[in-house]
């Protein structure tokens, strides 16, 4: 009977390391370390782009963006589209690239007439995550657009009828100037204004008329407070005209002062 017992005793032990031992093997053994996969993660937001692509990837928050910059670009105001590109990167990301997706981009916007858009491309900086991911590849600026003041990518445009250096329509031109002042007062940036002329008279007096074009406005900002080491004039005369000079409607545009908001 003991000897009996103790057999018993022996096959419950055996019975139980063997199951142990299965669950070991399904527990530790088995839980072998497998290569990771890398991950790509995409980024979210109302306007993406693929790499090298010009088609925009419109996510949930497009509808509210969509709406508000429409009801922003009215009025004296134009809305820019600047496609951005990849610096570096060619032949699937270059100026074209950017440029194509300014264009799509500006066809989600129908309602607004093509005398309120600008369009630009431009370059930047990217990682290598680009390639693999959605990003974001365009932006959006309001620009004010007046008979007399035309914004444009990094500067304002003030124009001035012949021969003159007042300006014109000071209801344009002074709550804009006033803007500016104040903004340039709080951020210590600078301000740097230059005048140009179209190419009617002597070259030599044209450079005199475009630096008193510069002059008064910067007379002006002094006027707003404005400290004078923070303004910066200069003339260019008939040197860099933006239009033809054989046209009225081009030498009007090349009559301005350029200001330029710099750091």
């Amino acid at each position: 009977m003991r000897s009996l017992l103790i057999a018993l005793l022996l096959l419950l032990w055996l019975i139980l390391g063997w199951l142990y031992y299965q669950d070991y093997n399904k527990c530790c053994n088995g839980m072998k370390e497998e290569p990771s996969t890398p991950v790509i993660s995409e980024k979210s937001g109302p306007i993406l782009f693929n790499w090298g692509k010009s088609i925009p990837i419109l996510g949930e928050g497009w509808p509210r963006m969509r709406d508000s910059l429409a009801l922003f670009a009215k009025d004296n105001s134009s809305l820019e589209i600047a496609g951005w590109f990849c610096k570096d990167a060619l032949p699937e990301e270059n100026d074209s690239t950017g440029m194509l997706r300014a264009i799509e981009t500006r066809k989600l916007f129908p309602e607004i007439p093509d005398d309120r858009i600008i369009l630009l491309s431009k370059g930047i900086d990217c990682d290598s995550t680009m390639r693999t991911s959605m990003f974001e590849s365009v932006s959006f600026n309001l620009r004010q657009r007046t008979e007399n003041i035309k914004e444009i990518d990094d500067r304002t445009l003030i124009y001035f009828p012949p021969n003159s250096t007042q300006k014109l329509r000071d209801n344009e031109v002074e709550p804009y100037l006033d803007d500016v002042a104040e903004r340039v007062k709080k951020s210590g940036e600078t301000v740097v204004l230059t005048g140009h002329t179209d190419d009617v008279g002597p070259a030599e007096s044209n450079l005199g008329l475009g630096q008193k074009r510069a002059d008064v406005i910067k007379n002006y900002l002094m006027g707003k407070g404005v400290s004078s080491d923070k303004l910066k004039s200069t003339t260019k005369g008939e040197t860099e005209p933006i239009a033809e000079n054989n046209t009225a409607e081009g030498r009007a545009q090349n009559r301005r002062t350029e200001l330029q908001i710099i750091k």
